[in-house]
């Protein structure tokens, strides 16, 4: 026990002189052009495309709040979308490049991501079905929002 108060005393008086040893600095940065405004009210939220079985360390985090889980027509989440004056919703995330678009007949099967080795992130590609396009739109258009896509 007295070898653990001692270490730790040791250790916090080497945390304390290094303290000592910090010097206060000043940084100026001074923009001579700028490349993007954006309004005092922007406000952006990304609807994300990971699938429920997202997990990491043992923790699936994201349950149905993913893009393609996500109930659309839920009065909680339209709500909250509507609280926010000049919200813009980012459809996209880590999977973006993953998406297919089930449009015309390019997509012969629209399947959900599922886990494959090798896969970008461990996830194979995964279809947004119509149906789930109209959900978005009428949400859009329910919230008065604007929808953004990731390229």
């Amino acid at each position: 026990m007295e070898f653990k108060v001692a270490v730790f005393c040791s250790i916090l008086l080497w945390c304390l002189s290094s303290i000592s040893l910090a010097d206060e600095v000043q940084v100026t940065v001074k923009g001579v052009t700028s490349i993007a405004k954006t309004d005092d009210n922007f406000i952006c939220a990304t609807l994300d495309w990971w699938p429920s079985n997202k997990c990491d360390y043992n923790q699936c985090p994201w349950g149905k709040a993913g893009l393609l889980n996500l109930d659309l027509n839920n009065e909680i989440l339209i709500n909250a979308i509507k609280a926010f004056d000049s919200l813009r919703i980012r459809i996209g995330g880590s999977l973006q490049d993953q998406v297919l678009y089930e449009v015309g007949t390019a997509v012969k099967k629209c399947s959900d991501f599922r886990k494959e080795n090798g896969g970008l992130f461990g996830f194979s590609k995964g279809c947004l079905t119509m149906e789930k396009w109209d959900e978005i739109n009428y949400l859009f258009k329910q919230t008065g929002k604007i929808g953004l896509f990731e390229e």
